[in-house]
């Protein structure tokens, strides 16, 4: 923790602050380990200081002791305002994307400090994981693969999305898990057009294709994957679209490696689908980062410029969805290697009959 604060230390004399304010909870717990609903981080050139209320003061001791605790006084405003004037900050840097325009308006009435916003500092730091949070990945990874075991043993005909959804859900959180972060994609049948098709009433029928997109939190990090299994036999429509998506998602998990842009590897999986004319049924990007958030950077993507660096944490995720008859997506975490990139979930790409 102390690293990452000294290097975004380092990174605001270069941005010409004094200060950040860091008000997004999945920066402020990077860079403390505090990770309590409320509380916001001040990171200065030589300290870094955390705000939180008399309710979460000892868990703030406890997971943030290279952090300074700061007196929290009634409102945001009025707890920055002595520490601003005691480390002499008159130049502060908040975060954009994650600063409500009413909480902007009070503080820049309240404080005696220029507001400067800015986008990213923190999000660059997380996008390469260090080797305790690839561990903790690879962890929870190796749960999915586990609960995915799990849950093609569950399935019936007759059961609805929901059913399954919630079994998945109670599987992983007897493995561990904290909490899930989205709602779980359930979609069989025609649902499966749904790139977000989440768990419905609807029951799953003999004959179906049925996507399942899950994941949880294992020790404050995020985890995801997606099958796409058949109950019964596959017809050979079903087939040949499975196979599109697994060629598609297995050639482009091959290519990824160091210095390969998030356009090329996105282009790698698009190229094999469009020759397998549904270029326009595959309609989002081939993938994201994962880590202390379920989408965060990098993007791979047709506009993604960003150069693909060892310790990169992201899915291959392409799909295709067609209304009126279903869909199907294959996703996996890969992690960024120095010569390539390795496999994070291990179930099989194979089409499973249930």
């Amino acid at each position: 923790m102390k690293e990452r604060v000294q290097r975004l230390q380092e990174k605001l004399q270069q941005h010409n602050l004094q200060a950040l304010l860091v008000s997004h909870p999945a920066n402020r717990q990077y860079l403390s380990g505090f990770d309590g609903s409320s509380g916001v981080l001040l990171v200065e050139r030589e300290q870094c200081f955390l705000f939180t209320d008399f309710r979460y003061r000892e868990q703030a001791e406890r997971q943030a002791p290279h952090c300074c605790l700061a007196p929290w006084k009634n409102n945001l405003p009025q707890s920055l305002a002595p520490v601003l004037a005691e480390t002499g900050v008159t130049r502060l840097g908040f975060e954009e994307k994650h600063l409500t325009y009413g909480l902007y308006r009070e503080l820049s009435q309240k404080l005696k400090a220029e507001l400067v916003p800015v986008d990213g500092l923190v999000e660059e730091q997380r996008v390469v994981k260090d080797s305790s949070e690839i561990g903790i990945l690879k962890r929870g990874a190796a749960c999915l693969d586990q609960a995915f075991q799990h849950i093609i043993k569950f399935i019936k005909p007759g059961q609805s999305e929901q059913e399954i959804a919630l079994e998945l859900e109670f599987y992983l959180r007897r493995m561990g898990a904290t909490e899930t972060l989205f709602r779980y994609i359930v979609a069989s049948g025609e649902r499966g057009a749904m790139p977000h098709g989440v768990a419905s009433e609807k029951k799953v029928a003999r004959g179906e294709l049925l996507t399942i997109d899950f994941g949880a939190v294992f020790s404050g990090y995020t985890t995801d994957m997606t099958r796409t299994v058949c109950l019964g036999e596959p017809d050979p429509r079903q087939v040949e679209i499975y196979n599109t998506v697994k060629e598609a998602q297995q050639r482009a998990a091959a290519a990824l490696r160091p210095g390969m842009t998030g356009h090329e590897a996105d282009a790698v999986a698009r190229e094999i689908i469009k020759e397998a004319g549904y270029e326009k049924e595959f309609g989002h990007g081939l993938g994201h980062g994962v880590g202390l958030e379920t989408h965060e950077l990098p993007r791979l993507s047709p506009q993604s410029e960003t150069v693909l660096q060892p310790g990169m944490v992201v899915t291959v995720e392409p799909g295709i969805y067609i209304p009126g008859w279903g869909g199907v997506r294959i996703e996996d975490m890969m992690l960024i290697t120095e010569t390539g990139a390795e496999a994070m979930t291990r179930s099989t790409r194979e089409l499973i009959s249930i």
